[in-house]
């Protein structure tokens, strides 16, 4: 099947053809570590996800590396200014800088499993501080840096006539209008490779090194590791769209004098997730978090499925209205998809009696397994196609409920359907049907049914603060009272 993404570099959608048939190497920018994630960060984690596991799904080999910067990291995200992200991290909450780190990789990796995110590979960037350095030195020997006494080895981007093509901007583009600081860089863009430990003080993090004591440029970072563990060249590169101008361009300049151009072939950016007020970021304050949804009672899978409701390359307004209309968007999926397994499960019931009855449980459990194929490939085929076509999740979870609605497919090949949307988007539909269908079957404590049976009698006289308080006593006790026009259901929460 034909893969496009759109490529940051060439500004245009590209069919995907990889470096090695049917193998996939990607490199995402992960977390500075010094702080929980916010939801914004977690719909770059599910874009990435999703690239992944469409192509899983078209049968590649992926080695999927999304990093955790736990150093060199500083305050100001377009310049080499203001202190190490870990540092103030560390500062605020009382602890060693290892400490904030171990403390918010498990925050991320929680995060992760409630997203049912694929885990990457996930490596550290304290962990390859002498491949950091080697490629100081191989620059170095190349002529592309110098040495500002007291601050550190920074990257001249004069040198790298490409400079900013990824962000549409040439190097004298950059330059115009813009002021060399005091600092005697040479240029506005150059960049710090390895930055000096002040003078009289010492870091959490800091190392010997061939120019003196200190710490990496968050930059070099990302390139040290990503050959490391990718190659000198690889497929994929993904980050947020805030990476384009600077992180990005930084790393391609000081890759490609090493490894030859072009170092990555496929440049894919996510949009933002924007808070009321503008965009995201934990230096802001905000505590938009999974942790944070989930204690007002919604499913990560609902935030997951409001995510792939938009396109990734068009910024996203989160609000709590949203959400909710995502939740309900969600749930009206896993209700049906809950229908379909009660109805397997009388087919295979009624299979088995009649295999009973004939002495022949094989043949019975076999005709229960029986999907029609040629519908299975239809729907298989549209929905991937549509995901593989530059990420259409929106439009593919349309086909979704097309396919829910399509009288001509029975629940067996309905469901096989479903198994293999969850694995294309990890919204775990059949996880949380098979859930649901638990929930309803749950037999109903004597006292809740008394409460339940009092609410309804508090709404016959009209008496609805009583059955509101009533409602709140049967929640409480960890059950959900939920109207419908058949009647009032009971289910465990």
């Amino acid at each position: 099947m034909t893969i496009r993404l759109y490529n940051t570099m060439s500004r245009k959608l590209e069919e995907f053809k990889p470096l090695v048939p049917k193998h996939v190497g990607m490199y995402s920018c992960g977390p500075t570590v010094y702080w929980n994630q916010h939801l914004g960060n977690m719909r770059t984690f599910i874009s990435n996800d999703t690239i992944k596991r469409m192509f899983i799904e078209n049968g590649y080999d992926v080695k999927h590396v999304m990093n955790y910067t736990d150093v060199g990291h500083l305050t100001n995200d377009d310049d080499d200014s203001g202190e190490d992200k870990m540092e103030k991290g560390a500062r605020r909450e009382g602890k060693t800088v290892w400490e904030i780190a171990d403390m918010y990789i498990k925050s991320v990796e929680s995060d992760m499993t409630d997203l049912n995110l694929i885990t990457p590979i996930t490596p550290r960037a304290t962990d390859y501080i002498k491949e950091q350095i080697k490629i100081v030195q191989d620059l170095e020997s190349l002529g592309y840096t110098y040495l500002i006494p007291g601050q550190g080895v920074y990257y001249d981007t004069g040198k790298f006539s490409d400079y900013g093509a990824l962000g549409g901007q040439n190097l004298d583009e950059l330059r115009a209008g813009a002021r060399i600081d005091d600092a005697g860089k040479k240029n506005p863009t150059d960049f710090l490779l390895w930055a000096l430990s002040p003078e009289n003080s010492k870091r959490g993090m800091e190392w010997d090194s061939p120019w003196g004591v200190g710490f990496p440029g968050w930059h070099v970072e990302c390139t040290a590791m990503s050959r490391a563990i990718l190659g000198d060249h690889f497929d994929i590169h993904t980050g947020g769209q805030e990476h384009i101008k600077v992180h990005h361009s930084d790393e391609i300049a000081q890759s490609e004098p090493l490894v030859g151009k072009p170092w990555v072939s496929y440049w894919v950016h996510f949009a933002w997730l924007m808070a009321k007020d503008g965009k995201m970021s934990k230096s802001a304050g905000d505590t938009l978090t999974i942790p944070l949804i989930k204690s007002r009672g919604y499913d990560p899978m609902e935030f997951k499925f409001m995510m792939l409701m938009g396109s990734y390359r068009q910024p996203m307004e989160f609000s709590w209205a949203g959400l909710d209309a995502a939740a309900a968007g969600y749930k009206n999926i896993v209700k049906k998809v809950s229908d379909l397994l009660n109805q397997k499960s009388d087919k295979e019931s009624k299979s088995a009696a009649i295999g009973s009855a004939q002495r022949d449980t094989t043949a019975a459990s076999k005709a229960s397994e029986i999907i029609n194929q040629k519908s299975f490939d239809l729907w298989h085929s549209k929905i991937l196609g549509t995901v593989s076509d530059n990420l259409r999740t929106a439009e593919a979870l349309a086909q979704i409920q097309e396919l829910l609605r399509d009288g001509d497919v029975d629940s067996m090949t309905k469901i096989a359907v479903f198994e293999f949307v969850d694995r294309l988007l990890g919204l775990q539909f059949i996880d949380r049907a098979k859930k649901l269908i638990a929930l309803e079957s749950a037999p109903v404590p004597d006292e809740i049914q008394k409460l339940a049976d009092e609410r309804n009698a508090a709404k016959s006289a009209k008496d609805w603060a009583r059955a509101d308080e009533i409602r709140g006593k049967i929640d409480a006790a960890g059950w959900t009272i939920v109207d419908t026009k058949d009647g009032t259901k009971i289910l465990k929460k």
